[in-house]
């Protein structure tokens, strides 16, 4: 259960507090003469490699990947850290162990006052197993995006080009040795590869922050053996060349992440007139409870839904089943329902109309999913009973099946894909990172979807199920299925999703469904004890902080959405939302530490602040104003906050 309260010091900054989930270990900060980079030991990652707030890197990091795309927690031993000041030496041991699956490796990373760090990855495997890749992925940032690049290949060739702006489908570049390219004015960082064939892939196909340059190309056979005592070397290097004077290197660039923000104001979020619609939002029929009590529907309701949404497999009888409940349940509910088609090779066309004649479901958008190749056949089946419902094709993987795969039927009015954050990396800090590339996966959609709605969704923190199957990737096992997310039930999903509709809306998404109704995917725990795992943060009947936040964001359903920039995309969010008369500012801390966040732009009007939780106590009065053009406030970690008041 959460706690909270509110107070109001000298007048000037709001207070808000929440009981905080015990931190993991404190990333170490590191320094090579004008470069700065942590080194994140929970997760052997090194992370935030910048000159003064501009972006070399987001990371480098070495995983092991076996036959199942699944990567193997690294463990971490014998961290030995010499830190000069303006240079440093690092190793560490990694064992990494899963089921048949042990290789340990020595990595070792240096960086010296003239700003040339270099990392070494020395492994051995200590069994025989099957790999598809092992070594390192380096990680250019979004902010690479549209850049020019110069480009070393491993015969010596040398070619320039760019950073793709829109999500490139395919390996923008190969057969790698060397890429260079600009990350501020007047500065030029190159990283070189060594030990590998490298090649690069957008990774925000599957809204990864960043293009990804990794061992191994994907066009040599794969999964390899790996026999016991095979040793593997790599090595990366970088450099940078320019003017480094503390002027060009310090300056804040928007959108970057930089612990060098401004002290006195922290992140700071400034509010624009530039408006957009806010998505149509929806929820999944839960997958665990087989209907909604009295209780469940009044506070689903509460939520002022556009939606819900139902995936069925037309191959499999039990279609009919789940149609039924999804067409009570939305009824009960007042909305209506987005159905996915999984149509299979033996889909029952003549059921699923009779159904539909006999139920009347409320449906606003039929989807076929996953790339049927008798997709136009099933449109035509739709015909006869659409209405004025949409038709459209999405997936229910992720923005990279839909980009290799993209639509051609004319009649389609709809397009759309799933998105989770836990395909590539599973920590906080990286889940939080996807965020801005939900507006990007979108944009990127409208090249070559047209005019066509874009319907966004599901939207979950774990990788669902396709087709009865676990997908590639996901989350480590564990006690609970991968489907599922301990934070689920925490702070931490209510500011994820925050910023996602944040970004889905700045980039003209027509409608976002998000996680299920009710169960330990939902937006509240079930009303009746049931036996699970132990570690689940939640109680029966109990309302996730997601839940909260969904609620007040109802309230402006048909409403819009003003633009919330952000001095840092990776500490803080903002969503605001207006109707005639009336605004909301939905702010949210996207790290693990309470931190300031300070807003500009706002009316200077009295305004009412409350953090987002279960429970609610002001201490001091709620409403007061502000007399200076900024408002800052104290949010814990994770914590979201909103903020109303009155327009003209």
């Amino acid at each position: 259960m959460i706690s909270s309260k509110c107070s109001m010091i000298f007048g000037a900054i709001v207070w808000l507090t929440l009981t905080a989930i015990a931190p993991t270990a404190e990333p170490i900060s590191l320094r090579a003469g004008p470069v700065t980079m942590v080194f994140d030991t929970d997760n052997v990652f090194t992370r935030y490699i910048r000159v003064g707030s501009h972006e070399v890197l987001r990371g480098i990091t070495a995983p092991v990947r076996p036959q199942d795309w699944s990567t193997v927690s690294p463990q971490l031993s014998n961290l030995k850290v010499e830190n000069r000041g303006d240079s440093f030496q690092v190793t560490f041991d990694v064992i990494c162990a899963k089921d048949d699956v042990d290789f340990r490796w020595h990595g070792s990373i240096a960086g010296n006052a003239k700003g040339v760090i270099e990392f070494s990855f020395d492994g051995e495997a200590h069994s025989t197993f099957k790999r598809n890749r092992i070594g390192f992925c380096v990680l250019h940032g979004p902010s690479a995006a549209g850049q020019p690049w110069v480009i070393e290949t491993a015969d010596g060739k040398t070619s320039e080009g760019h950073f793709p702006k829109f999500i490139s489908p395919h390996q923008p570049a190969k057969n790698l040795r060397a890429i260079t390219h600009e990350v501020a004015p007047g500065i030029r960082a190159r990283v070189e590869f060594k030990g590998d064939i490298f090649e690069m892939e957008d990774q925000r196909n599957w809204t990864d922050a960043s293009f990804k340059t990794y061992c191994t190309p994907l066009d040599i056979p794969y999964p390899v053996e790996v026999v016991k005592g095979t040793k593997i070397s790599q090595q990366i290097k970088i450099s940078l060349d320019g003017n480094f004077t503390t002027t060009a290197a310090g300056q804040l660039s928007k959108g970057t992440s930089s612990s060098d923000s401004d002290l006195t104001s922290g992140t700071v979020l400034t509010l624009h007139e530039h408006e957009t619609l806010l998505p149509r939002l929806g929820l999944q029929v839960s997958g665990e409870a087989e209907n909604l009590t009295e209780l469940q529907l009044q506070r689903t309701q509460a939520l002022q839904l556009d939606h819900l949404r139902i995936d069925l497999a037309l191959s499999n009888e039990s279609f009919v089943k789940e149609l039924r409940r999804a067409t009570q349940q939305a009824k009960a509910l007042g909305v209506s329902l987005h159905i996915g088609l999984n149509v299979g090779e033996s889909p029952d066309f003549a059921r699923l109309l009779n159904e539909v004649n006999k139920l009347q479901p409320p449906v606003s958008c039929w989807l076929v999913t996953n790339g049927e190749t008798n997709f136009q056949r099933t449109c035509d089946q739709l015909a006869r009973v659409l209405g004025k419902a949409m038709v459209g094709v999405t997936w229910t993987t992720n923005f990279v099946d839909l980009n290799r795969a993209r639509p051609e039927a004319n009649s389609i009015d709809a397009v759309g894909f799933a998105i989770n954050p836990q395909i590539h990396a599973f920590d906080d800090a990286s889940m939080m990172e996807t965020l801005p590339i939900h507006a990007d996966v979108v944009n990127s959609a409208r090249q070559f979807a047209d005019n066509k709605s874009l319907v966004i969704g599901p939207i979950t923190l774990a990788p669902q199920w396709v087709n009865g199957i676990d997908p590639p990737g996901g989350p480590p096992p564990g006690p609970f299925p991968t489907y599922v997310d301990t934070r689920q039930g925490t702070p931490f999903t209510a500011a994820w999703t925050l910023g996602s509709l944040k970004y889905l809306a700045d980039a003209g998404a027509y409608s976002a469904t998000y996680f299920e109704t009710v169960g330990w995917n939902g937006v509240m725990d079930i009303d009746k004890p049931t036996t699970r795992p132990a570690g689940w943060p939640s109680h029966p009947g109990e309302l996730y902080p997601v839940y909260d936040l969904l609620n007040e964001i109802g309230e402006f359903a048909g409403g819009n959405v003003r633009q919330v920039d952000s001095t840092d995309t990776l500490a803080a969010v903002g969503l605001a939302l207006t109707k005639p008369g009336k605004m909301r500012l939905i702010i949210g801390n996207l790290r693990a530490e309470t931190q300031l966040v300070t807003l500009r732009g706002h009316s200077g009007k009295p305004v009412t602040v409350q953090l987002l939780g279960s429970t609610y106590t002001s201490v001091l009065p709620e409403t007061y104003t502000s007399v200076q053009p900024e408002l800052p406030i104290s949010l814990p970690a994770y914590g979201v906050a909103r903020i109303d008041s009155a327009l003209p």
